[in-house]
């Protein structure tokens, strides 16, 4: 590239130009997160149950 469409991809900040994620990331990502939201909640019957112990004794 040539230092001209280097200055124009730059921002103020310092930081180059981030392009937009595609739809199947964007769609992956969601997915991990639906999934680890769950595991958390299940998790946090589990505890609040009685049926994993956070302190035993």
């Amino acid at each position: 590239m040539s230092n001209d469409d280097d200055e124009r991809l730059g921002r103020p900040d310092g930081h180059r130009y981030d392009a937009p994620e595609s739809d199947d990331s964007r769609v992956s990502k969601e997915w991990v997160y639906a999934v680890l939201g769950i595991l958390v909640l299940v998790l946090m019957v589990l505890i609040a149950t009685g049926t994993v112990q956070i302190f035993p004794g």
